[in-house]
């Protein structure tokens, strides 16, 4: 996993190439692929034409759609290896699973990476995403790829065998 704390977390050559990349395998115009994603057009062009990173649902949503790994679009990894889980989980559920595992707390977790406690309440309760930044810290924190953090894989790294 690339753990540089340097990563731009707005705008990525990578997150534009490796879309577009999956775009030009597609056999639909392009112009088609928004509403078949479930995403605005907007967000869509800005994402294929300059690398713009969208929200993490909107990124969750392109991931699903190409049956792609969320690391490897943004560029945290290299493998485009994806095994999707047979079943899911909401990140709420899983960042409650991983805390519980690692015996904190959702404010011993706040205090440590910097942000507020209350944004558990939505993420956990209200099934809100975090931003990508945000998504990254707390992979990084827990060890973990953010398909595993957003209950997308049950891998829980980038190790295939």
């Amino acid at each position: 996993m690339n753990s540089s704390l340097d990563f731009d977390f707005k705008i990525s050559l990578i997150f534009r190439k490796r879309l577009n990349d999956y775009i030009a395998e597609q056999d639909c115009k392009k112009s088609e692929l928004p509403a078949l994603i479930g995403i605005n057009k907007d967000v869509f062009i800005r994402a294929a034409n300059l690398g713009i990173l969208p929200s993490t649902r909107s990124i969750q949503k392109i991931a699903d759609y190409f049956d792609a790994s969320f690391d490897y679009l943004i560029g945290l990894t290299d493998k485009d290896i994806f095994i999707k889980s047979a079943s899911p989980v909401s990140f709420g559920q899983r960042l409650d699973e991983l805390k519980n595992e690692k015996k904190v707390t959702f404010g011993k977790i706040a205090t440590a990476l910097g942000f507020s406690r209350s944004l558990f309440n939505s993420w956990t309760k209200n099934n809100y995403l975090p931003t990508v930044e945000i998504a990254f810290s707390l992979s990084q924190y827990f060890n973990v790829t953010i398909d595993f953090l957003l209950g997308r894989s049950e891998r829980k790294n980038f190790s295939y065998p």
